[in-house]
């Protein structure tokens, strides 16, 4: 968000980590149990009481997903002994880091192992054409096995052709997100989508079980 103040970030951050983990719930309630991921800066994580927002507004059962919270690679290499310290803080509520962004060369390979994170999302100017351009599609795979070979995930930001997206699926890429999956929706239309998609398998599983016989011609 160019041009934001800190203190406009951490406020709008303050807001949208209870309205992530309320969301959640709802969603836990329709049958879909998501891992949400929320966009928060550094300089908020340090200020905010965050284990004290997740113990009182995360989802009260067993199999919860957990929380990603997204850093820019920037902000999380500008000071490790914080990321690392946040990161062992949130772990017991299943709260996780990911890297945002990677790929715009703030952090070298040498730091990479000092990074605390369960996801590395690609910068998507990498993801973009990967899966034609001779250049990025070499630079998408060597990070999707960097982040496997840390125990983590990879997830590809921007994605809005089919054959990026098929190019990465072959390339072992976890998941992904962009224009081509999905469009940034209200949490009603989105709960509509779920109920439709709820809908939908109820009944190809009924028809699954009780398949309709018919008379021979």
């Amino acid at each position: 968000m160019p041009g934001a103040k800190e203190a406009g970030l951490i406020a709008l951050s303050e807001l949208a980590l209870p309205k992530a983990l309320t969301a959640a719930a709802n969603f836990a309630k329709l049958g879909v149990n998501l891992r949400m991921a929320v966009n928060v800066p550094v300089n908020a994580l340090a200020k905010l009481a965050v284990a004290d927002i997740v113990q009182t507004y995360r989802p009260q059962f067993e199999k919860w997903p957990g929380l990603i919270i997204d850093v820019s690679e920037e902000q999380i290499v500008a000071d490790l002994a914080f990321a690392n310290d946040i990161t062992k803080r949130l772990q017991h509520l299943d709260v996780r880091l990911a890297i945002d962004d990677f790929g715009r060369g703030y952090s070298s390979l040498v730091r990479l192992k000092e990074l605390p994170f369960a996801e590395l999302k690609l910068d998507r100017a990498f993801v973009t054409d990967c899966g034609t351009d001779k250049v990025n599609a070499p630079l998408c795979k060597t990070v999707i096995d960097l982040a496997h070979n840390f125990g983590s995930v990879a997830v590809a930001i921007g994605i809005e052709k089919a054959s990026d997206a098929l190019a990465l699926v072959s390339m072992g890429c976890d998941y992904g997100q962009g224009f081509l999956l999905g469009q940034p929706m209200p949490e009603e239309r989105f709960v509509s989508l779920l109920r439709q998609r709820a809908g939908s398998q109820a009944r190809a599983a009924a028809a699954a079980a009780h398949p309709v016989e018919r008379e021979p011609a």
